[in-house]
């Protein structure tokens, strides 16, 4: 019998950074109902929808590995009998509507009823007048939730840091929760897993984690460290020998290294690589390219993204920024290489003739 560590506040973390997040969920499945279920307080979980495309819900329905039933319905919290991740209060999974889930959201959430607040939102915060739900405005909605929670969590490239509604010229003023916080005054930690739309894996893991008290390490932007700790492109594609080799290509779908298609990897930390889509059988790179869309300033900073970065470490002094605009394919891209190499090496050659 395989014997794994128990899973405790402290390594909790740890282990999901070191295994990535689907080998984690995989193996420590058991091990993290169990502690989910010795948590003594009850977490209430109130989901609000901002500016979006209600991506990150779909994608959080897709759950696998806990898959979206049992975390419904399986994974229940202390002597509660209830359920980690059915919500107070969520616009899209939930059974109640209308004025009944308004109600049921002031009753658990606003009024005080015992037990813990996890705060999730997905989707910018616009300026007032463009987000009207329940005839409040969806600042108003967020400002009092925000007020009362003791952990917020903001899913998706949206609700991060502004997504595609704050891009250029952004003219309803889309912005982050983060920043909204700020803007209003809340002093409180904003747990940011962005991505368009968010991994499952990684909301699932973060509220188990806030519940037992493992609190994410978080980096400069507020992402969990576990999961956007790595570059892309220097740690984890699979494609990276192809770009050593100086192999490229300018399809989706065929073998090579995108960076020449646009590919945003070097630029990006995520573990995507790791992890994978869609019950983790592929992932953006392996159909197409990475856009970035795990970074603040995206889809703008990105744009646009069927072209190179413009800054990359060179190769045996190349500069891949420049020579990227001038390759006509994989093949082409060999061949210079090739020369590259062969004119480095007889450089070196007359070196030591001298």
């Amino acid at each position: 019998m395989e014997l794994k560590p128990k899973l405790t506040r402290r390594n909790f973390m740890k282990l999901a950074a070191m295994m990535g997040a689907t080998a984690f969920l995989t193996t420590y499945k058991s091990e993290i109902v169990k502690a989910v279920s010795e948590v003594k307080d009850y977490w209430h979980i109130n989901w609000l929808n901002g500016a979006a495309c209600t991506g990150c819900t779909i994608s959080f329905a897709q759950a696998s590995e806990p898959d979206l039933v049992q975390i419904l319905t399986e994974i229940t919290v202390g002597t509660s009998g209830l359920p980690i991740a059915l919500p107070d209060y969520m616009e899209t999974i939930h059974p109640a509507s209308g004025s009944l889930a308004e109600r049921l959201k002031d009753e658990r959430w606003a009024q005080g009823t015992p037990g813990r607040r996890v705060l999730i939102v997905e989707g910018a915060v616009q300026e007032e007048g463009y987000c009207t739900i329940a005839g409040k405005d969806f600042r108003d909605h967020l400002k009092e939730a925000g007020e009362v929670a003791d952990a917020v969590i903001a899913v998706g490239q949206c609700a991060t840091y502004g997504g595609i509604p704050a891009a250029k010229p952004n003219p309803t003023g889309a912005m982050g929760v983060s920043e909204f916080f700020k803007e209003v005054g809340i002093n409180k930690p904003v747990i940011n897993i962005p991505l368009c739309p968010v991994h499952p894996d990684h909301l699932v893991l973060t509220i188990a984690a806030v519940m037992i008290g493992a609190t994410p390490d978080l980096d400069e932007y507020g992402r969990p460290k576990a999961f956007f700790g790595k570059n892309m492109h220097d740690e984890i594609c699979p494609y990276r020998p192809y770009y050593d080799r100086g192999i490229f290509t300018r399809r989706p779908g065929e073998e090579g290294c995108r960076y020449v298609m646009g590919c945003k990897g070097p630029i990006t930390k995520t573990d995507c690589a790791l992890r994978k889509w869609n019950m983790h059988i592929s992932y953006c790179v392996e159909t197409n390219m990475c856009i970035g869309c795990s970074e603040p300033g995206w889809p703008d900073k990105f744009s646009p993204f069927y072209k190179p970065v413009a800054s990359l470490p060179a190769v045996l002094g190349v500069d891949f920024g420049t020579l990227g605009q001038g390759l006509l394919g994989a093949a082409a891209a060999g061949i210079v290489i090739h020369g590259v190499k062969r004119a480095v090496t007889s450089g070196k050659k007359e070196e030591k003739e001298e």
